[in-house]
């Protein structure tokens, strides 16, 4: 069975590398034209701040799911990125940046060339509205929000929308010794190879996401601080360290807080890069007064240490083919007292562990035309960090293959095929309401800027 669907998988794929359009260079990116039109462009102009959107929709469908099943949400789940089947309004992003002229783009890289001498400061924001934003919330901050269903169930038959600001933080550059960048506030910690929203900077090629993904957290709240430590002949190296509430986390829920980091290294054209990325604290709540579900699974009196690691980089052969890839640990402690309570399996909970790999391997045909496939393994063989996508214990694998057209300046399409299958256990089925162990997805994503 599973070789029949990678043959189709293939067929698919091949019929896509012959697509021929009539465009022969990338458009110019369409971001900020809408306030731009409204308001002119001297906010960008006069003091480096610059505000955008981007719609991100799509239509899916699977080949596992009920006809009563698809008229709910979440009905490609465990699958992210667009878990409803049928038309989704996955998101609407507003961006309002000031970017910082220093040695470091917080989060993401250390740039080369000479150390700014002046102090600079800026921020970042971020508003999401849709069907994804559910996903996107932080406790203590927009969780619970009145705008925000606070009932899972219903919001999952409604297909309910919701409002997140994964990102509202204040940067600053400071010139002293090798120059250091900060960022406070709550924010995406971009741990990971994948990495929310997308952007057209993002290395997303796809708009379903890897099983990777869903195991990192989405939001972190604190203190980061950032530092170029060598550019030159051997390279680029960037060093972060970070202190934060713990995982989609403003309001503590116990009494330790995170710590987070980064090590992460450029050849000096760029085109190779390697990051070693973690966040590691306790994660357990100390009551049941206030469980910050799902993404805190235990209940505990005494501290439970998490922990998530992501090796990840990327590589450009020439100027058409480049390679993605990432490796990803974590871990899970448990003292295994009667106290020690997962909400799911229950008390007296010892640990769980969880790990994956995955690759994706892009062809740059034309300047904006590229076809891309992906491969992934992701083992979880304690059903403990999927959840609430899944709680399956097993090992998932994935082939995803498909494109990116920039039709125009403010439009690009990427459709994509799937084929999921999943190696259990015991007896789970994470598939089609618990009743299958493979999946195939079909979908096409438009992505607006504007």
């Amino acid at each position: 069975m599973h070789n029949i669907k990678v043959k189709t998988l293939g067929a698919v794929l091949a019929a896509l590398a012959i697509v021929e359009c009539h465009a022969a260079e990338a458009p110019a990116p369409g971001e900020g034209a809408l306030f731009k039109g409204l308001f002119g462009d001297s906010l960008e102009r006069d003091y480096g701040i610059t505000v955008s959107n981007l719609l991100d929709i799509a239509y899916v469908r699977n080949n596992r799911s009920t006809h009563d099943e698809r008229r709910d949400g979440l009905s490609n789940l465990p699958l992210t990125g667009m878990s409803d089947e049928g038309l989704e309004w996955g998101s609407l992003h507003l961006f309002v940046d000031k970017a910082l002229k220093g040695t470091f783009v917080p989060r993401i890289t250390p740039l080369p060339g000479p150390r700014p001498q002046d102090f600079a400061f800026g921020f970042t924001f971020e508003a999401n509205y849709g069907r994804n934003a559910q996903f996107a919330r932080t406790f203590g901050w927009d969780m619970h929000w009145n705008l925000n269903e606070d009932d899972a169930a219903r919001a999952q038959k409604d297909k309910d929308r919701f409002l997140a600001v994964p990102n509202i933080a204040a940067t600053a550059y400071v010139p002293y010794g090798p120059g250091f960048n900060f960022m406070a506030g709550v924010f995406g910690p971009a741990l990971g190879y994948e990495i929310p929203p997308n952007i057209r900077q993002a290395r997303n090629p796809f708009a379903s996401k890897t099983y990777a993904f869903v195991s990192e957290p989405g939001t972190v709240s604190g203190v980061l601080v950032g530092a170029r430590l060598l550019d030159g002949d051997p390279g680029i190296l960037g060093l972060e360290l970070g202190v934060v509430q713990g995982w989609n986390n403003l309001r503590d829920n116990n009494d330790g807080k995170s710590v987070m980091g980064a090590l992460r290294w450029r050849t000096p054209d760029m085109n190779t890069w390697v990051d070693y990325e973690f966040i590691v604290g306790d994660e357990q709540n100390d009551s049941t007064s206030d469980v910050q579900a799902p993404t805190a699974r235990l209940i505990a009196d005494s501290g439970q240490l998490k922990q998530q690691h992501s090796l990840n980089g990327w590589h450009r052969f020439d100027e058409r083919w480049s390679m993605g890839a990432e490796v990803v640990y974590g871990h899970q402690a448990g003292d295994g007292k009667p106290t020690t309570l997962d909400i799911v399996s229950g008390p007296g909970f010892d640990g769980a562990h969880w790990w994956g790999a995955n690759a994706v391997l892009t062809y740059q045909y034309r300047p904006d035309l590229s076809f891309s496939v992906r491969g992934e393994h992701f083992s979880d063989p304690d059903g403990f960090i999927l959840f609430p996508t899944s709680s399956a214990r097993g090992d998932y694998n994935a082939l995803t293959g498909g494109l990116r057209w920039d039709v125009t300046g403010n439009l690009s399409l990427r459709p994509e095929v799937r084929y999921d299958w999943f190696d259990a256990r015991d007896h789970d089925r994470p598939y089609g309401n618990g009743r299958d162990r493979s999946q195939l997805s079909t979908m096409v994503e438009a992505l607006f800027y504007f």
